[in-house]
């Protein structure tokens, strides 16, 4: 799996993490799960903020130009074609070490804590859904 793919599950991940349950096994398998893709984030957090020092314009205290929507300012046309590749390469990055759970229909607690199609779309590569 990639880096990216994790990234994209971590909000699906925690809304799954506020749902019913009735084993307490799938609890501690979800908890395990999102310990590592929480590890998993962190290491891209850290990498990011070093791509974005390398490649931001800083401003007269040293710190990276923030812009007003949000988005840092890099030095130059250059500088941002460099930024993207790295990023894009972190996102190819594969992980190891993550454990698909298994979740079984008569694990939630009602149906009313079924995650939502697009959820479960995004959580395929961690959690296991079956009948």
């Amino acid at each position: 799996m990639k880096l990216i793919e994790v990234l994209k599950a971590r909000e699906p991940l925690n809304r799954l993490m506020g749902k019913n349950f009735t084993s307490y096994k799938v609890l501690r398998e979800l908890v395990k799960l999102q310990k590592a893709v929480s590890t998993e984030v962190e290491f891209y957090a850290a990498q990011e903020k070093k791509n974005i020092e390398l490649y931001s314009e800083k401003d007269e205290k040293g710190n990276p130009v923030i812009l007003a929507e949000g988005r840092i300012k890099l030095k130059d046309t250059q500088a941002k074609s460099d930024f993207d590749g790295e990023i894009a390469k972190l996102y190819e990055t594969d992980i190891d070490g993550i454990t698909a759970v298994v979740i079984r229909e008569s694990d939630f607690k009602s149906s009313e804590e079924y995650p939502t199609p697009g959820d479960m779309a995004l959580l395929d590569e961690f959690i296991e859904f079956t009948d």
